[in-house]
């Protein structure tokens, strides 16, 4: 074994992409415009790595956007939401693409900005050393974002104060 060209081989072995398998998501656009009485935009997810890809999907309003005060409220907390992106769970196999669903409810009273987050499902163990004992799980969290802007029918103008 200590021929070093089985030993070279045996380092590309070790390092070859089929050693390091993994899905990587792509996504159609990042930024989405919904206007009343048009077309709706697509939006796609696909799996461009070699294994398969487990994704949550997350939709938020965005509450005072681009204001001090901005915050994200979950769909579910959303009294009567105007937009609806489905599924909120997705896996795709290598080379897969998926044509996600997104259903306007209804034309908002004001202009509206939505956050559709994919979050990949993974899961890391870093090995420790012999005197921890066992090996410790690490959660990896990179979410792919798509900012959908939805806008009202007929734009109010700002109330002027005095």
């Amino acid at each position: 074994m200590n021929d070093p060209i089985v030993m070279l081989l045996a380092l590309i072995a070790l390092w070859s992409p089929a050693g390091l398998a993994a899905g990587v998501l792509k996504l159609s656009s990042t930024e989405l415009r919904f206007a009343p009485d048009q077309p709706q935009g697509e939006l796609y997810a696909q799996n461009t790595g070699d294994s398969p890809l487990y994704l949550d999907v997350a939709q938020q309003l965005v509450v005072a956007p681009g204001q001090p005060d901005e915050h994200l409220v979950p769909i579910h907390e959303v009294r009567r939401p105007s937009l609806l992106v489905t599924p909120n769970r997705l896996v795709l196999a290598p080379g897969q693409k998926y044509r996600m669903t997104l259903k306007a409810l209804q034309v908002p009273l004001h202009n509206q900005v939505w956050r559709i987050t994919f979050r990949p499902r993974e899961r890391v163990i870093v090995e420790t050393g012999p005197a921890a004992g066992q090996p410790a799980p690490l959660a990896v969290s990179v979410g792919y974002g798509v900012v959908i802007y939805q806008r009202a029918a007929q734009q109010q103008p700002p109330a002027h104060q005095e």
